[in-house]
């Protein structure tokens, strides 16, 4: 892995499984159609956030050879890192993507997914721009403050078609679009 990868990785890992699942075997709708919601995670324990990175060729292979996969925060190739030919050691990496995706069930409406899955993004996003903002993270990685970020949540974001007779593996996302800053050298300090 690079500095970035590195950084974002170590990020991750410490959020692990601190996350909730919405509570109750049915919701209550807050649309008001009059109809109670599946919780498709009811039941379920949380895993801890899996990291990786890529193009979209690189992770459709990866969805394809692992079967635990969710919730899934995957930075997205190619990245562009820029920096000055000084001695600062001070790196930029503008309009990075990344994508925190959970999977769910086909059927279910946009409004059900509001209540479900996009819960459960919802609490990876903050708890990731939280400890951008507030953690020992900050020295050596943190998201520009003065560049805008763009949240945009997508229902079936990825349809990951397998061949050979494979399953349609379908997922909600939310992309994250932000500037990063890192100071490698402080990565080397914690790493090594």
């Amino acid at each position: 892995m690079q500095k970035i990868e590195k950084a974002l990785k170590n990020v991750f890992d410490s959020i692990g499984d601190d996350y909730d699942y919405p509570e109750g075997e049915f919701l209550a709708d807050d649309f008001g159609m009059g109809n109670a919601v599946s919780n498709p995670f009811f039941g379920q324990t949380p895993t801890p956030v899996k990291f990786m990175f890529g193009t979209q060729k690189e992770l459709n292979a990866w969805l394809k050879d692992n079967n635990d996969k969710y919730p899934l925060v995957w930075l997205v190739y190619p990245v562009s890192e820029s920096y000055t030919n000084d001695t600062s050691d001070f790196y930029s990496y503008k309009s990075a993507r990344l994508i925190f995706a959970i999977n769910n069930e086909a059927e279910k409406l946009v409004q059900t997914r509001l209540q479900t899955t996009k819960f459960v993004l919802n609490q990876l996003v903050d708890k990731f721009k939280s400890l951008m903002r507030n953690s020992s993270f900050r020295k050596y990685i943190s998201i520009d403050k003065q560049a805008e970020v763009k949240e945009t949540f997508y229902p079936n974001y990825s349809t990951n078609a397998q061949k050979d007779g494979g399953t349609v593996e379908i997922w909600d996302a939310i992309t994250f679009d932000c500037d990063f800053h890192l100071i490698p050298s402080c990565i080397k300090l914690i790493f090594n």
